[in-house]
């Protein structure tokens, strides 16, 4: 079955008109020699370590596997989808034959794959938005899997329209409206399921932003109806059922509260663990009491780099993984899978997800519990993170970067009881939506004693505060052209008068 993957040619795409000049997919690692020395993946992390001392052994995991995919499982008639950072479109090529090494080559164009390419020029907008999600990931070598993904790149290839993808349980047809979605509760002949992205479709939304929650969550309550799970914070691909809201009793918080009961950037955000978690999650685990072959023949069959190990009861009693079964073979020539279980931290689903970063890069990996808070769903890794965030990063980093000037300079500058006033009671400092109330009188202003037009800035800040609330509400998908421009906009001008 025909695969697809993403390969990147370059952190600042460096690479990319080489590949298309040449019909060649290329990565880097300039310091490795020809890959086709190595007979397994162990023997290529062997030959990483060798070139790249330094590295951690979860990095040298983690690009043994992107190089291991690109020389053994990519295959001959795969789609390769490249994207073309300078301009920001992107190639979708064929693969044509095998891997080979290019010793004549700069060091970073050695290793490479010949590639017929299909289209070039693909705007990012051909892509519909969950495959654009994908395409966010930082990975060099990714393999695009989720919703049908190689089919729907092969339309694109051709120059037909993404035909886009439907959750397999989802009973909704793609192409109803409104009226039929009501219809449809209203009969009550069979639950209504539909992903998250469907139904903010109906209102003509492709992101969940302040203004489309309100929308939706309105006209649902309208017409007496919720979803479950919430539709505001599942994933966007993630299946909801519509159901009476009298069917839920004890749930009469569940209608939206109004709009102008507090604005939204006044609301504590928190994005949740299920947030980088697949629709359907699933774990794979060992028993305690199994031989350490059963671990390990599992994670080779699986590829994978590490397993929960669970009790007979299905709850969490530690994880076992490559390194910890190599640690335990130097102390014991034949150890057991007790000797090689380590503990690693567990949360679960609904924890804030912010708090778990440190530990996922630290350790590579957690895992996660569901609803019962004791069976584990699924594992978070530091790889799922690069992806879901890819994307994100870069507006976040400038947002972050403007807020703390206008921090540090309206400290400076403003009555400290005027920027208490401002901040709100949940909160340390003040949002985006304080400083847009705090700077709104031209005399506090004025105090800034910055050159800028007040009511241009008001506009910038404005809109920087409405994208920052956009982007809370978290889906994974990239941030729109027009977003960005405006993001780095407003920072440059912060940056251009807030002197130190």
């Amino acid at each position: 079955m025909k695969s697809a993957w993403q390969v990147r040619a370059g952190r600042q795409g460096e690479r990319d008109q080489e590949a298309l000049a040449e019909g060649l997919a290329i990565v880097g690692w300039g310091g490795v020699p020809a890959l086709g020395r190595f007979d397994d993946k162990e023997a290529l992390k062997a030959g990483l370590r060798e070139h790249y001392p330094q590295r951690s052994t979860y990095v040298i995991g983690n690009w043994a596997g992107q190089l291991w995919r690109f020389y053994r499982e990519m295959s001959e008639g795969d789609l390769v989808v490249m994207p073309l950072k300078n301009v920001r479109q992107f190639a979708i090529g064929e693969v044509t034959g095998s891997y080979h090494y290019r010793p004549d080559a700069t060091p970073d164009c050695r290793h490479a794959r010949p590639v017929r390419w299909l289209r070039t020029g693909i705007d990012p907008g051909e892509f519909g938005p969950d495959l654009r999600g994908s395409l966010g990931s930082l990975l060099t070598v990714c393999r695009l899997s989720r919703h049908e993904a190689a089919r729907r790149i092969g339309d694109i290839a051709a120059g037909r329209p993404d035909p886009g993808w439907q959750h397999a349980s989802a009973n909704l047809d793609p192409d109803a409206t409104q009226a039929d979605l009501w219809e449809a509760v209203e009969t009550g002949a069979a639950p209504v399921k539909l992903t998250v992205r469907g139904l903010l479709s109906l209102w003509g939304y492709r992101r969940r932003t302040a203004t489309s929650l309100v929308t939706v969550q309105s006209e649902l309550a309208e017409h007496g109806v919720t979803t479950k799970p919430p539709f505001t914070s599942a994933r966007m691909d993630a299946l909801v059922e519509l159901v009476p809201i009298a069917d839920e009793p004890g749930t009469a918080g569940s209608e939206p509260d109004s709009p102008e009961a507090e604005a939204p950037d006044d609301l504590p955000t928190k994005w949740m663990v299920r947030a980088v978690l697949p629709d359907e999650p699933v774990i794979e685990s060992v028993t305690v009491g199994k031989p350490l072959a059963a671990a390990v023949t599992l994670m080779l069959a699986k590829n994978y780099s590490q397993l929960a190990v669970i009790d007979e009861d299905g709850r969490y009693a530690g994880a076992v993984s490559w390194e910890s079964i190599g640690r335990a073979r130097l102390a014991n020539p034949e150890p057991t899978l007790r000797d090689a279980t380590i503990q690693v931290r567990v949360i679960d689903f609904d924890d804030e997800l912010f708090a778990q970063i440190d530990e996922i890069y630290r350790r590579g990996y957690v895992f996660v519990r569901g609803e019962d808070r004791r069976k584990l769903i699924g594992i978070v890794t530091a790889n799922d993170l690069a992806r879901q965030f890819g994307t994100l990063a870069r507006p976040f980093s400038l947002l972050e970067e403007a807020e703390l000037r206008i921090r540090r300079h309206t400290r400076r500058c403003l009555p400290e009881e005027v920027i208490e006033k401002a901040t709100p009671k949940w909160a340390s400092n003040p949002t985006f939506g304080s400083y847009v109330r705090m700077l709104e009188p031209p005399e506090r202003f004025g105090l800034l004693n910055w050159p800028l037009d007040h009511e241009t800035f008001l506009d910038l800040l404005t809109k920087a505060k409405n994208i920052r609330n956009d982007l809370m509400h978290f889906s994974g998908e990239e941030v729109p052209e027009d977003d960005l421009l405006a993001i780095e906009g407003f920072c440059a001008t912060i940056k251009a008068v807030d002197q130190p």
